[in-house]
């Protein structure tokens, strides 16, 4: 039998990768099962439109990061949208997902939606970056994390940008916001199936174009203020910002929620608990040792904040239509 050379580098990708990827495809499923069953209809076809959406956005805006040599991404992995593995926009795409949904059913107001579901999307991504980018293994010669920064900045928080979090604030922050833009339009034309297709259809397109925008570049760096990537102070106080008021939000609107079945609504604190355990697990088996105090602290914190609120809900009927 005559073995590919290019089969046997495919098959040595380092195994943590593997696994990883592995989880990815697993929890999006897990998410589109949810999906089917608890929605009926054509909501059904539309959450389900909505999750491959945010793989879309994210994947152009991943795409667009790489050839803007921002950071890059090892081309051995099990299947690459362009220059950008489906399992990491699988990755976000979950997350999303189970911050949208626990926003929801603690009925924070539909404008202060967008910022819950970005800020618990940054405590997620405050475990995921440290050790990714340090679960480092020699790629063909080269010693390589599951993602790189290309560029040298300095003073960077637990070895990540700080923009990083930021740009991940509103990565989620864009698409929900369009997303229940969508929704609400969709509803207030007493259901029209061309306005249903049409914000499935557009809500990435506009998710993208809003990333790339000057306004983003404003809410990231300060940019045309400071110049971009240059200026550590512009970007801590914008992270900071962004932070402090999702927080006052959230904490203004603590009492709204509904009491939520955890068993029958596991998504919730599903996705992030198992996200999290992973981090914390390959930080400490791998010996990342700058990624031990965000693994634990953030993990912590995130999951704290939603045993606080899920685990005194009393057992309720299953609720419909996610």
């Amino acid at each position: 039998m005559n073995y590919r050379p290019e089969v046997i580098e495919y098959l040595s990708s380092p195994i943590t990768w593997v696994i990883a990827e592995i989880l990815a495809f697993v929890l999006f499923i897990y998410c589109l099962a949810v999906i089917i069953k608890q929605n009926k209809n054509r909501n059904r076809v539309y959450r389900t439109f909505e999750l491959f959406g945010f793989v879309v956005f994210a994947g152009i805006f991943e795409n667009i990061g790489v050839i803007g040599n921002t950071y890059n991404y090892s081309l051995d992995r099990l299947v690459m949208i362009g220059v950008v593995p489906l399992s990491i926009l699988m990755f976000e795409a979950v997350i999303f997902y189970a911050a949208l949904r626990f926003a929801e059913l603690m009925k924070f107001p539909k404008w202060a939606i967008p910022f819950v579901v970005g800020f618990l999307g940054v405590l997620q991504d405050l475990t995921i970056d440290p050790v990714a980018v340090f679960d480092l293994h020699l790629v063909k010669g080269v010693m390589e994390g599951r993602w790189n920064w290309t560029s040298h900045y300095k003073e960077m928080f637990f070895g990540i940008p700080y923009f990083n979090y930021t740009g991940w604030f509103f990565l989620m922050f864009y698409y929900a916001t369009l997303i229940l833009l969508g929704r609400y339009l969709y509803k207030k034309s007493k259901e029209k199936t061309s306005v249903g297709i049409a914000y499935i259809t557009i809500a990435p397109i506009a998710g993208v174009l809003l990333i790339v925008s000057p306004i983003n570049r404003f809410l990231l760096f300060l940019y045309p203020i400071f110049p971009l990537f240059k200026n550590r102070v512009a970007e801590i106080s914008m992270l900071s910002l962004i932070m402090i008021v999702s927080m006052v939000i959230m904490f203004i609107y603590r009492k709204r929620g509904e009491m939520v079945n955890i068993i029958k609504q596991p998504v919730v604190w599903v996705i992030p608990l198992i996200l999290h355990l992973f981090d914390i697990i390959l930080a400490f088996s791998l010996k990342i040792t700058l990624a031990y105090i965000p693994v634990i602290l953030f993990a912590s914190v995130h999951l704290g904040y939603l045993a606080y609120y899920l685990l005194k809900s009393k057992i309720k009927g299953e609720t419909k239509d996610v």
